[in-house]
């Protein structure tokens, strides 16, 4: 009977993980979210950078943030907000500097949702999370991997599920192929030369 009880438990755990481990909130493995969060990134120099692949150390969904706490012996985990990417418009750091609570370090962040209003709330949020991104490139996505207190601000402009954002850049870079195709091809085609009519004798 115990050996049966363990043979059910064990498939019940499993599914438990798996759900815990839902490809539809994180990054795992280092592979590209299911949602692909563009924007625009600014950092302390004042380079702006246009970004894709957005997330906040591999979370683009039930990010959590904490509220600051009045003591730096009370734990932020105490109250706890879960952030969606997509219900944010604007992330700046107000505040470089980290700061104490429970013991772990800290960074404040002034997020900015897309409501009407744009209503504004201060968050603090773990000093090791990080901004993992791609820079839109010509040449290719460039991954960056940026520490809050090294940003201005983190713009979420829109979202689109990967495969259609796939896809749309694929449609916006078919004409430039053609293009390059047809003058490829016409480069390689040269004139054909008529051939050359026998010259007639002049009648004496």
């Amino acid at each position: 009977m115990k050996i049966n009880k363990i043979i059910v438990v064990l498939p019940i755990v499993a599914i438990i993980c798996l759900n815990m481990s839902s490809p539809d909130i994180s990054v795992a493995g280092g592979g590209k979210p299911t949602i692909n969060f563009r924007g625009k990134i600014q950092d302390t120099d004042g380079n702006v950078y246009t970004v894709e692949n957005i997330t906040i150390s591999g979370l683009f969904k039930q990010i959590p943030m904490y509220k600051k706490p009045n003591k730096i012996t009370t734990k932020p985990t105490a109250n706890i907000t879960r952030m969606d990417l997509s219900e944010i418009s604007l992330i700046t750091v107000p505040n470089k500097k980290e700061e104490s609570f429970d013991g772990r370090l800290y960074v404040e962040l002034e997020v900015t949702y897309k409501d009407h209003k744009r209503t504004t709330e201060r968050f603090i949020i773990e000093a090791h999370k990080r901004i993992w991104c791609d820079q839109v490139n010509e040449a290719g996505p460039i991954e960056k991997d940026l520490a809050f207190e090294a940003i201005e601000s983190l713009a979420i402009e829109d979202y689109k599920m990967a495969e259609l954002a796939k896809k749309d850049k694929n449609k916006k870079d078919e004409p430039q192929k053609a293009d390059q195709q047809k003058g490829s091809q016409s480069q390689s085609k040269e004139p054909a030369q008529k051939p050359s009519q026998p010259k007639v004798a002049a009648a004496a």
